[in-house]
Order: C-alpha cells, then sequence, then structure tokens
C-alpha cells in the first residue's frame, strides 16, 4: 500500500471497508468488527453511512453493554454522535 499512489490508496481502502461491510451485513461479527467498520467510514468521511451501520450494530448488540461501549467509542470518534 505504501507504494500506491493517493487515488488507488483510496481505492484499495474503500474496496476493504466495502468488503467488510458485505460481510457483516450477511455474517454478522463481533463488536470489534462493528466499530472498525463505523471509524473506518468517518475517515472516509461518510459519516451518514457510519451513522447508519452505527444504529444496525445498536440494534444487534443491544442488552450487550460492554459491545455497545465499543461500538459508541467508534461512532464518538468517527463524528456520528455530535
Amino acid at each position: 500500500a505504501a507504494t500506491l499512489g493517493t487515488e488507488e490508496r483510496q481505492a484499495m481502502i474503500r474496496s476493504m471497508v466495502e468488503g467488510l461491510a458485505g460481510r457483516l451485513a450477511d455474517e454478522g461479527g463481533p463488536p470489534a468488527d462493528w466499530a472498525r467498520l463505523i471509524s473506518s467510514l468517518g475517515v472516509l468521511g461518510e459519516v451518514e453511512q457510519a451513522r447508519a451501520i452505527y444504529a444496525e450494530a445498536r440494534a444487534s448488540f443491544a442488552g450487550n453493554d460492554a459491545a455497545l461501549a465499543e461500538i459508541a467509542a467508534a461512532a464518538a470518534s468517527a463524528g456520528v454522535l455530535q
């Protein structure tokens, strides 16, 4: 990745984020993966999509306080919670 240009690097990152989003939508995953997706979307400036993923993750982990705290921390750092 270090040898890629800016546009190529962004495309690679977007591809990885889309892959993670697809896997979580299809199979679910641990809170850390949901948090990573929310954070990554925030870095990419996709705050609205991050907000939608955050809502989905909150529903998936309702009642699991530790998971919800991890996901909320990612949402806060992504600019979702303001």
